[in-house]
């Protein structure tokens, strides 16, 4: 008893439990009004529940190096969800629980997170206060800051929030000791976890290291820097089974890397200047509902620290020029420029994502005013805070009378004026209770864990009054999928619903996804189609859904076609029906260039690739071109039907086919040598047999073509995600190298 009462006043432990708390009083109303199963509203819907469950399935599939068949038209697991919550400790968490049981736990593991963020926070902090109380005051305010709350439509992004404080717990351990152990393990755990947020967390740290290590003498310096880039490159390397195989795939994602060009990436624009000033000065709101300037904004802007604002951190950088307000200033100004903004994630959409980790200076900062505070100062930092929100809500209002740039500036004037008096009132109470003689620390704290729920709650609420579908409805959706399967495993559901294919692992059309695999946006791009996230709706295009397999969908009022199933739901019966569609794999007897396929309308094309496989004219070898016959857009029978086009693949289809995570198989019998279009994305790590015998894949619009022999033949498709398994040797070389490391360390301490 007095062990466990000794670890509950650590005040890491504090830290986790009120963070906890405070958590869990903002989202409980929730979870009991919707009786334990938890949603807000857009990407928390339509990516994280589908996606963690989605998953689940596909690890117990096909494990690390499966594929996933679930997510649009088909992609590697690791480049599928390395992004989302691969590396996700929360989720290895969900994996002790059934998958169907996700959308009942979320909330808690929302909490957990929160929870997390506070104690990982409270180990950073506590470093640099005399009274360690305000460390845990300061994770309050970091786990709850205007970035958390704005981006809960993101579940996966409090990973990185909870992961990152180690990595510069664990460089300021290493500075002070020698002991590189926690620094080179915190950079595998944040690599691990998400190596996008990973990219910036790494530019972070060598702005970090740069303002406040760096030394004066060039040789120390130079000496001290290989030193940090060794840990970091062990760190990378312990982690490389699932580093490097994103790597090899974002180089191939035109989604990468938007650099364009020093000069005009010196200036924004003048909403995006606004929005910026706006979420510095006043609390977050939800991404999906703003007030002023946007009225919708899906970048993560969030800075405010619940009731102070940033009248402390002003008060800082007045009364010190140290390492941590040069730190502030420089975080401030570049997120003003994009120039330097978008450098976190090397110009690839940075969106302020990196602001948890400015957050957290600020909160620093903050925190160590507060504990040696300077009543002038604090004076001085809360009357132009004031003004500053003052001037700005100003301004707003005569950009919008003027109707600046033919632009609505105001779209909800009553939340946004709430938001403004909260910013206001919260200055004027942290003014008051930190220029006192005695601060009272039980009073400061209760204000904050107020103001923590009040927001949390209020943000929360909102998110789901913005919910596109409701509960009831949406809940009907997920009972179908968990009962789903499709009759035919060679064949897809035409569904764009993640929540549907990904709940029931069947395959199918999901289209709600930055991290597909290249070659679908190669076949997108056949259509003329790029998206940053959304994939094209395959149903738009006469012909596109029967060429890609989609037989299958759900109706959820009966109507007329032909039923395959029934689920009975809380709202009504669903339907799964079918429709006449391809097969995955069918026969192919004629081949159209690219550049012949383009020159057709849009609306024509899956009409043509129907008729002919399309082959981009270099990879036409002689073979190709004498088994194959070569048409043109003229040749083109648009005259036949979608249905009988459909008759005839349907048989020339492969026979006994199936798959699973680690690839497909089939059966052929055809009465000549013939090409086989499998309507699969291509990818590296595809391996095709014939008969055990390797053949050549050919790629065709971003799917699989491949000949196979007349005859009776056994097919069949393995998929391994390229750079896996160097990869693997990788890390096993990184952690033999750590774990050497470990030993020589223990055994320093013992001596």
């Amino acid at each position: 008893m007095i062990d466990i009462k000794q670890f509950l006043k650590k005040d890491y432990v504090k830290s986790f439990i009120i963070c906890f708390i405070i958590a869990c009083l903002s989202l409980l109303p929730f979870v009991v009004a919707g009786h334990g199963f938890f949603v807000l509203t857009n990407d928390f819907n339509d990516q994280q529940i589908p996606f963690t469950m989605g998953l689940h399935r596909d690890l117990l599939d096909g494990g690390f190096n499966g594929f996933s068949w679930s997510v649009d038209l088909g992609t590697s697991t690791i480049q599928a969800y390395s992004f989302y919550e691969l590396g996700g400790p929360f989720f290895w968490l969900s994996m002790l629980f059934p998958v169907n049981a996700f959308p009942y736990m979320v909330a808690w593991f929302f909490m957990l997170k929160f929870a997390f963020a506070g104690l990982t926070s409270c180990l950073y902090l506590k470093r640099f206060v005399k009274d360690s109380k305000w460390a845990v005051l300061g994770s309050v305010l970091y786990a709850f800051s205007g970035y958390s709350l704005a981006n809960m439509l993101f579940y996966h992004f409090h990973d990185a929030i909870v992961c990152f404080p180690l990595m510069l717990l664990g460089l300021e351990i290493y500075k002070e000791k020698k002991d590189s152990r926690l620094f080179i393990f915190s950079i595998f755990i944040n690599c691990f976890v998400n190596y996008f947020f990973f990219v910036g967390d790494v530019v972070f740290l060598i702005i970090y290291y740069l303002f406040r290590f760096a030394s004066k003498d060039i040789k120390t310096l130079i000496l001290d820097v290989v030193k940090c880039i060794g840990c970091g490159v062990l760190g990378v390397a312990m982690a490389a089974f699932m580093f490097i195989p994103n790597i090899m795939y974002i180089s191939g994602n035109p989604r990468t890397g938007q650099f364009s060009g020093i000069l005009s990436m010196l200036t924004t624009t003048l909403e995006d200047y606004l929005y910026i000033l706006k979420n510095m000065l006043l609390p977050a709101e939800t991404l999906t509902s703003v007030s002023v300037i946007n009225e919708q904004n899906f970048s993560s802007h969030g800075m405010y620290l619940p009731l102070f604002g940033l009248v402390l951190v002003i008060a800082y950088i007045i009364k010190k020029r140290d390492w941590l307000s040069r730190i502030i200033l420089f975080c401030a100004v570049a997120s003003f420029i994009p120039l330097l903004s978008d450098l976190f994630y090397m110009y690839s959409a940075a969106q302020m994502r990196w602001w948890y980790a400015f957050g957290l200076m600020v909160v620093l900062a903050s925190i160590r005013m507060i504990e040696e505070p300077e009543v002038k100062a604090i004076k001085v930092a809360t009357v132009g805070y004031i003004a500053i929100i003052i001037m700005f809500a100003i301004i707003i209002n005569v950009l919008n009378g003027l109707n600046i740039n033919d632009h609505q500036w105001i779209n909800d004037a009553v939340r946004f004026y709430v938001y403004v008096a909260i910013a206001i009132v919260g200055a004027i109470i942290t003014c008051i209770i930190t220029t006192r003689s005695q601060i009272n620390y039980k009073n400061v704290f209760v204000n904050v864990a107020i103001v923590s729920v009040g927001l949390m709650f209020s943000t929360a609420f909102i998110y789901k009054t913005c919910d596109w579908m409701g509960l009831q409805a949406y809940k009907q959706k997920y009972d179908v999928s968990v009962e789903l399967e499709l009759p035919s495993e060679q064949y897809r559901l035409n569904n764009t619903m993640n929540l549907i294919s990904m709940a029931a692992h069947v395959a199918g059309f999901t289209n709600q996804t930055s991290t597909n695999a290249n070659s679908i946006i190669e076949f997108e791009d056949l259509f003329d189609y790029y998206h940053n996230v959304a994939g094209m709706p395959k149903n738009d295009i006469p012909g596109l859904a029967e060429l890609i397999a989609g037989k299958y969908y759900l109706m959820y009022e009966e109507t007329a076609g032909t039923v395959v199933d029934t689920y009975d739901t809380d709202l009504g019966t669903a339907y799964l029906m079918e429709r006449g569609a391809c097969p995955i794999g069918f026969a192919v007897d004629s081949y159209i260039t690219l550049e012949e396929l383009k020159s057709l309308p849009v609306n024509q094309r899956a009409i043509a690739l129907l008729d002919s496989a399309v082959i981009d004219e270099a990879d036409v070898t002689k073979e190709i071109a004498n088994d194959l016959k070569q048409n043109t857009a003229d040749d083109i029978d648009f005259d036949k039907s979608i249905d009988d086009y459909v008759t005839e693949h349907t048989y020339g289809s492969v026979l006994g086919f199936s798959k699973d995570g680690h690839g497909m198989k089939c059966v052929t019998g055809y009465d000549k040598d013939t090409y086989v279009y499998f309507s699969v994305p291509y990818d590296e790590g595809w391996t095709a047999t014939v008969d055990g015998i390797q053949t050549d894949i050919i790629k065709s619009g971003g799917m699989m073509l491949i000949k196979v022999p007349a005859g009776n033949h056994n097919v069949e498709f393995t998929y391994g995600t390229p750079g896996f398994k160097i990869g693997l040797i990788i890390a096993a070389l990184g952690w033999c190298a750590f774990t050497a490391l470990m030993l020589m360390a223990r055994r320093k301490d013992r001596n």
